[in-house]
């Protein structure tokens, strides 16, 4: 769960969902949990990959005249006349970013392999949206094949981050990347029809129920447009905030005073875009938890009963931050239903407010939320049936404030994306939906897990970026 957004890579992808983007390295094995799913893994299944293009004949972009665009256009005249001097590579990444590419030589190398004699080519670029003047995504061409840009420009005007990131050609490429990743990867690539059904196009454990961070929020989020459906909620209707029910006053409604009234339209844009699970929280109380669990149901999760009950984002970081492994060990070793429900409602209550991230995996496989890559992708579209009703454009429209903007897919060929992803240490989750121009709807859902280390780093995160992008572009060619 986010403390705060803008950190370090993982906070401004929507990664940080669980957990602290500064906690990245692992301090060992997390304490053993008692499994609630353990099903075996499936091996992948996939209609033949496209054939392999050379670099797309796209007319390169223009970068605009922002902080971060003067610097995407730095970087590729750059990549024309290598090797770059160390003066020049100073004055426009930071010692840490120059570092991280590993060093002068480090990054010439990289910008000869992906620009190879004739340099990089801007194929896309997508500002991060609010953040339009430090945050850049998109891809690049260069020696005969498509690469994925990350960069974050600091204070000072630097590029503070700097990943290119070669996009996969075929599905054998895109699974074995994807298998370095985490221990434990699953994925569904898939064509939405126009009844609105998930048809796979390529699988790897796809029917594998895995933690899923803060993508659960979807839940809320359709239980919401539910709610608004049946005339027993409204988007425009205020609802103050409680101090009781802040997770973070780091976070947009954890920073407001108690009392404060927000339209539920706006908490369920922060608790979309920021994550923000103190907003998110507030929903969960305001709908009801069982609101929440009967949600899965109608969007088709086909082990609801992983989810119930429905944790909320305090409760979760309560358990894994007071007094650990304390009550996370004494809260995962009840028997029932009825035993768990009476722990939050007589327990937490009493406990103090959580105590903020931590760097290794903890309980991951028994406090958590779960569902299967397949499942993710019916949520999408469950939410995507949704917004088309009378009154609910809000839910597209919150799911399309991030969208595709992470996964540099360009507008002009996709218009329409949306996103929500969630993670904590040992999980990493990312979930897409994203629309042609011509009028065809993808998308794809990964789940990366491992209960022995953190998986949360930036460079981690550029990869996955890096494989999505190609799986839509794979997709698109099937």
């Amino acid at each position: 769960m986010r403390y705060p957004r803008l950190g370090a890579l993982p906070a401004v992808v929507g990664a940080l969902l669980v957990g602290s983007s500064t906690a990245a390295t692992a301090a060992g094995p997390a304490t053993a949990a008692p499994a609630v799913i353990r099903p075996a893994p499936s091996p992948p299944v996939t209609t033949p990959s496209p054939p392999a293009t050379t670099q797309p004949a796209t007319a390169p972009v223009p970068a605009p005249d922002t902080t971060v665009g003067r610097q995407v256009g730095w970087l590729v005249d750059a990549s024309r006349r290598l090797p770059v001097p160390e003066t020049e590579l100073r004055a426009h990444l930071t010692e840490p970013s120059l570092t991280a590419l590993g060093g002068v030589a480090g990054i010439n190398a990289l910008l000869r392999t992906a620009a190879g004699d004739t340099g990089l080519r801007l194929a896309a670029y997508r500002a991060q949206f609010r953040r339009e003047d430090g945050y850049a995504f998109g891809t690049l061409h260069g020696a005969g094949r498509t690469w994925h840009l990350v960069a974050i420009a600091v204070a000072d005007g630097r590029l503070g981050r700097l990943a290119i990131t070669p996009v996969p050609t075929s599905w054998a490429e895109l699974d074995g990347r994807l298998g370095r990743l985490a221990p434990r990867a699953t994925l569904l690539a898939a064509e939405v029809t126009g009844a609105g059904r998930c048809r796979p196009v390529h699988t790897v454990g796809a029917a594998t129920a895995r933690p899923i961070g803060s993508v659960f929020k979807l839940y809320v989020l359709g239980a919401l447009g539910e709610a608004v459906r049946r005339g027993s909620a409204s988007w425009d209707e205020p609802f103050a905030v409680r101090d009781e029910w802040k997770v973070s006053r780091t976070e947009p409604v954890g920073a407001l005073a108690a009392g404060t009234r927000l339209p539920l339209r706006t908490y369920a844009e922060y608790m979309i875009y920021y994550s923000d699970n103190s907003a998110t929280d507030h929903l969960m109380h305001r709908l009801g938890r069982s609101a929440v669990e009967a949600q899965q149901v109608r969007f088709g999760t086909r082990r609801p009963d992983a989810n119930t009950p429905m944790l909320t984002t305090r409760e979760v970081l309560q358990l894994k931050t007071i007094d650990y492994p304390r009550y996370a060990d004494a809260y995962a070793g009840l028997p029932t239903d009825a035993h768990r429900r009476a722990f939050l409602r007589e327990v937490l209550p009493g406990l103090p407010p959580p105590a903020g991230s931590w760097p290794e995996p903890r309980h991951i496989d028994s406090i958590e939320w779960f569902a299967s890559a397949n499942d993710l992708c019916r949520i999408m579209t469950g939410l995507q049936r949704q917004s088309r009703v009378p009154g609910q454009r809000d839910i597209g429209r919150v799911l399309s404030l991030e969208g595709t903007t992470s996964v540099g897919l360009d507008l002009a060929r996709w218009p329409v994306g949306r996103f929500k992803g969630g993670s904590e240490p040992g999980v990493l989750a990312r979930n897409y939906l994203a629309r042609t121009a011509t009028g065809r709807t993808f998308a794809v859902a990964v789940l990366l897990s491992d209960p022995a280390r953190s998986i949360n780093d930036s460079a981690r995160t550029a990869e996955l970026l890096a494989l999505v992008n190609g799986g839509f572009g794979l997709l698109d060619r099937s």
